[in-house]
């Protein structure tokens, strides 16, 4: 087990107790800010492509939970993480020129608006609130909404969970609830890693990344 301790020390690994068991998460953040770093955009079609297709026919995808979990530590105080994350004029920064709107109460609805050229809005995302805990913890329904492929399945969930450790915030993000692995999965599968990094970014640098916004 020494090597789930070296994975587990240098934050590649999320491990959940279940019971008698442990449930143990790869979490992709630490390697998708290495992608971003030194990979070039160009391979990423072509590379994610061939990697779905090795899956597929040798069956790893069913082997897995459906359910993404990813952590990050971001060297900032809670008031600011958790404004990024629920303030419109600040997530389109680093969510791919998405504004978040909602009433931060239970039940209220939630979406995920761009603006096009015109100043017409397009939402990308909607779903209800489901938790609301202030600098704590957001949770909500999410239904892709602007992607045909995604139109039949059903809302999966999403929740934010920040912890103050030292002079960082200790961020997880969990999307679950999934039926199976719909397109909806494979699609937030490849974007919350880019968009996670980025926020981690833009927070700590006060830039974000060069990264493609939504259309």
């Amino acid at each position: 087990m020494k090597h789930l301790k070296v994975l587990s020390e240098a934050n590649l690994l999320k491990i959940e107790k279940n019971g008698k068991f442990r449930n143990i998460h790869l979490n992709a953040i630490p390697i998708q800010m290495i992608y971003d770093r030194w990979i070039s955009k160009y391979s990423k079609h072509w590379a994610n492509s061939l990697t779905r297709l090795k899956y597929d026919l040798e069956g790893e995808n069913k082997m897995e939970e459906i359910k993404q979990i990813y952590t990050l530590y971001i060297k900032t105080n809670v008031d600011k993480l958790w404004d990024a994350l629920i303030q419109s004029k600040i997530t389109p920064e680093w969510f791919a020129g998405m504004a978040v709107t909602f009433e931060p109460k239970v039940g209220a609805s939630l979406t995920y608006d761009i603006t096009g050229p015109e100043g017409n809005k397009l939402s990308l995302v909607q779903g209800k609130i489901l938790e609301f805990d202030p600098k704590k913890k957001l949770v909500y329904t999410f239904k892709l909404t602007a992607e045909p492929k995604a139109a039949t399945d059903r809302e999966s969930r999403v929740s934010y969970e920040l912890e103050p450790i030292g002079d960082s915030i200790k961020l997880t993000v969990i999307h679950d609830d999934f039926d199976d692995k719909t397109p909806t999965y494979f699609g937030t599968s490849q974007g919350w890693p880019m968009h996670l990094s980025n926020l981690k970014t833009f927070i700590e640098t006060g830039k974000a990344m060069d990264l493609p916004k939504m259309h």
